[in-house]
Parts: structure tokens; sequence; C-alpha cells
């Protein structure tokens, strides 16, 4: 797929976890497939979802600066890292 592609996608799904991030600090809820948490009864756990959020956001900007010319490929990285 080429690089501007995948800033579109990565660009959606980042926009849409910085809204829900957003929306979960303010309801003090955060949820994910099948889990809840709430951040006064399990704040590791809201925390931990905060944080996979707040991962795809990175990652989203990451793409689109790639895609702009700005930035390395992060896919690349992450394929270094994890391989």
């Amino acid at each position: 797929m080429s690089p501007v592609g995948m800033a579109v996608i990565f660009g959606g799904l980042a926009i849409i976890a910085a809204w829900r991030i957003h929306v979960d600090l303010k309801i003090g809820i955060a949820r994910d497939s099948i889990y809840t948490f709430r951040a006064d009864d399990n704040p590791i756990g809201f925390g931990a979802v905060i944080a996979g959020k707040a991962f795809v956001v990175a990652f989203g900007v990451a793409e689109i600066l790639y895609a702009l010319g700005l930035g390395d490929d992060p896919m690349a990285l992450l394929r270094k890292f994890l391989g």
C-alpha cells in the first residue's frame, strides 16, 4: 500500500483514538472490545487502555509524517523491534 494510503487509514484511526481518549478521560470510564475499566475502581486497567489508545495516536501521527516525507517509516521500526 502506498504511504499516502497508510497515512489516511492510520490518520483516521488516530483521530478516532484521540477522540475516545478525550471522552474516556472526561467520563472516567475506558472501554476496549471486551472490558470496561473505571478510573476510580481500576486505575491500572484504565491507564493501560488509555496507553493503548495513545500508541494508536502516536503511530498514526508517525505514519502521516512518513507520508509527507518528514520522518522515517514507522512500520520498518516496528518490524525491527518485533522481529
